[in-house]
């Protein structure tokens, strides 16, 4: 993924015209809350634990944790929820902020420009069943909202990659539809999806709760990713951390602007 200082777009401009930067779901799952069944990773103090060993040797345990095989309810019966129906749920006015907001509450992260009216009320949706979006990797929920975008494009095949690029696998698209598990390559999460014709990569940014759709000109021509997945294209200024403020970190100036 790009370092934050740079911009996506000049990042990727050799080979990739446009960025879409899409959300990943908020979701419900029938018969279950986040209540009744926790999913998703425990986000740890570091400052409960006297060394990072206790906490690998010993990691939280959640009384009220998702049955096995949540995973495959998920892709089975899951339903995705747009952003923007969560946004009006709790009458939020200004994306921006509900956006930073929902991003921080995922992460359980305590920071002061987190919205707590909003996160409050997020918490009073995930009681009635909103789970958050997945962070970090590719979400179950999203399998099948990405196998009808690479079936639009007329891909058989693709590579999925780990985090860290040192591990990955060829696969059929057809893994990624409803009726197939979850896709899983070995040990790792999966992090980023890429094809070389026509070329295409999604990956997803650690601690992030999107995925970056690169793209040249002609497969955004040939299936717009806006008719498969909520989000918004990148700018000339847009970084990988773009819930952030601009000046949360240093910044290049784009070559573009």
């Amino acid at each position: 993924m790009p370092p934050f200082e740079h911009p996506l777009l000049d990042w990727w401009a050799e080979d990739y015209d446009h960025v879409f930067i899409a959300f990943n779901p908020f979701f419900r799952v029938p018969g279950y809350t986040p209540q009744t069944a926790a999913y998703g990773p425990i986000h740890a103090n570091r400052g409960d634990f006297d060394d990072i060993g206790e906490l690998i040797d010993n990691p939280p345990v959640r009384e009220n944790e998702a049955p096995e095989g949540f995973e495959i309810r998920i892709k089975e019966r899951g339903q995705p929820v747009r952003w923007d129906e969560v946004q009006r749920d709790i009458g939020a006015s200004d994306f921006n902020t509900f956006a930073r907001t929902a991003w921080l509450w995922t992460l359980e992260a305590k920071r002061p420009d987190i919205d707590r009216v909003m996160a409050a009320s997020l918490d009073g949706l995930a009681h009635y069943g909103l789970y958050p979006p997945e962070e970090d990797t590719l979400p179950v929920v999203m399998e099948p909202i990405i196998h009808r975008y690479l079936t639009a494009l007329g891909i058989d095949d693709v590579t999925i990659w780990s985090e860290f690029r040192d591990a990955s696998e060829e696969i059929d698209v057809a893994e990624f539809s409803r009726t197939n598990p979850p896709v899983r390559l070995e040990e790792h999460f999966v992090s980023a999806i890429s094809c070389d014709d026509p070329k295409i990569l999604i990956a997803w940014a650690h601690d992030g709760v999107e995925a970056f759709v690169a793209m040249p000109d002609a497969v955004r021509r040939a299936a717009p990713p806006e008719r498969f997945f909520e989000g918004r294209y990148a700018g000339i200024d847009t970084h990988v951390d773009w819930l952030n403020p601009h000046d949360f970190f240093a910044r290049k100036t784009s070559r573009t602007s």
